[in-house]
């Protein structure tokens, strides 16, 4: 059943694609090696909530592998968000694994900012052993899982689900990589930063000042926006 669901919900994204949009994709994403349809985020985001309605909850592992198998960017995008919806209610570790196993295919961080946040951000208010995991990843050869090792904190962030207990733990896990001279880890360095500072803005001022002399320039001003 889930092979059959793949193959339509892909179907359904090259029905809807258009060369513009397709090229478009390709120009702005220039490290990514996936092919791509040319289909706008929130049609993939309304194609992937029909096609899952009814599933049962185990079913939706093997429908994610199945998207993600078939290397182009939309379908890829739909087994994220596939991913999204199983991380809420299914098993935090079957969740964690896949996102792992996610980060070593990917090139783009339009692949990796969506797993970070809120994927894994809602795994890590579920179960904090997931905490464990993501300290693992810090220092990866790898700088996408670099950088998915703080991300998913962007949803600790966010004014939903922002507790000030959480302040400290989201500038101890950006600490890690304020020095980073590799752009895509300092740019989401800075930019957990900037949104942490909407919450909590002096803290945020704070930190930059007594760190300064510790982080990238590119951290500082990314960090800097919104104070």
């Amino acid at each position: 059943m889930v092979t059959q669901l793949s193959k339509q919900i892909h179907s359904e994204l090259q029905a809807i694609g258009t060369a513009e949009r397709k090229e478009k994709i390709a120009g702005y994403l220039k490290t990514s090696s996936l092919d791509f349809i040319g289909v706008e985020l929130p049609k993939i985001h309304r194609i992937v909530k029909t096609s899952i309605k009814g599933l049962e909850i185990e079913e939706i592992p093997d429908l994610m592998a199945e998207l993600w198998k078939i290397e182009t960017f939309e379908t890829r995008l739909a087994a994220i968000d596939v991913l999204k919806e199983y991380a809420k209610n299914g098993s935090v570790d079957k969740a964690l694994e896949i996102a792992d196993n996610w980060i070593d295919d990917a090139d783009t961080w339009a692949i990796t900012d969506p797993l970070s946040s809120p994927t894994i951000g809602s795994l890590i208010l579920r179960d904090l052993k997931v905490e464990v995991v993501l300290k693992s990843w810090r220092t990866s050869d790898n700088f996408w899982r670099r950088r998915c090792s703080f991300l998913p904190y962007l949803h600790l962030c966010l004014k939903k689900q922002y507790k000030p207990e959480y302040a400290d733990k989201i500038l101890k896990v950006v600490t890690h990589h304020i020095s980073d001279k590799e752009f895509f880890v300092g740019k989401a360095a800075g930019w957990v930063l900037r949104e942490l500072s909407k919450r909590e803005p002096d803290l945020v001022r704070e930190y930059i000042e007594n760190h300064r002399h510790k982080m990238t320039k590119l951290v500082i001003r990314e960090g800097s926006k919104k104070i």
